[in-house]
Order: C-alpha cells, then sequence, then structure tokens
C-alpha cells in the first residue's frame, strides 16, 4: 500500500469527498470523463455518462441525504487502475435514519479523470 497516492489520485479521491459531503454534483462530475461508468450496484446496469450520474446523483445523495462524512485510503494502485476503502456516514431523510457505510471502491483512470468506478459496499443504519 502507497503511504500517499500519486497527486491525481488523491485530488480526485478529496473532490470526491468534498463533493458528497458538500452534495456537489458539479464537483463530482468534473472528477468523471463523459463517457465514464459509474456501477453502484452488481444488480444492475452501470450509469453510463454525466446526466445518468449527476441523475443519480440528485435523487440518492442530494435529495435524502445530511450530515455526510467520508473517508477514504488507498489500498492498491497499478498505473491507472486503484483500490480504494472508503468508510461514510449520514443521516437519511427518509425513512429516518443514520448509516453507516463500509465499502470498496475501484477506479480505472483516463488522464485526470474516473472513466471506470465500480463499488461495493455495506450498510448499518439505526432509527433515529
Amino acid at each position: 500500500m502507497p503511504a500517499k497516492p500519486d497527486p491525481v489520485l488523491w485530488r480526485i479521491m478529496e473532490d470526491y469527498r468534498r463533493a458528497w459531503e458538500r452534495q456537489d454534483a458539479n464537483l463530482l462530475l468534473t472528477l468523471f470523463t463523459e463517457d465514464a461508468t459509474y456501477l453502484e450496484n452488481p444488480f444492475n446496469e452501470p450509469l453510463a455518462g454525466h446526466e445518468a450520474i449527476r441523475n443519480y446523483w440528485q435523487s440518492v445523495v442530494m435529495a435524502n441525504q445530511k450530515d455526510i462524512r467520508f473517508r477514504w485510503r488507498p489500498v492498491y494502485s497499478s498505473g491507472n487502475d486503484h483500490t480504494i476503502e472508503w468508510e461514510a456516514e449520514f443521516t437519511r431523510l427518509k425513512p429516518s435514519q443514520r448509516v453507516e457505510l463500509r465499502g470498496m471502491m475501484f477506479l480505472a483512470l483516463s488522464g485526470e479523470r474516473i472513466a471506470r468506478l465500480r463499488e461495493y459496499w455495506h450498510k448499518r443504519e439505526t432509527p433515529q
């Protein structure tokens, strides 16, 4: 495991953190190539392109989460492929719950942006 990821990965992941915590879909989209894919659930088709990613982000994150905290650490990097371990906590609005997520993210970069994002996660929900 690298002590600190390369500067491109560091910027991408810190901007991803800021985008999620601030619910900033515009910042999030700057991290992805125009034709990027985002696989949030292995049983669904991947989200493809900025419009699909923005729609997901607005309906899931911006409409139903608050008090978000996201942390990450690099696990493995090889060329443009990176594995990230992450955890997030937030309040879900409907139904009112505190949610904790722990997951893994697999990124394929193209230049300085994400071309493919695939993630797997587990959650714990506590009613409020």
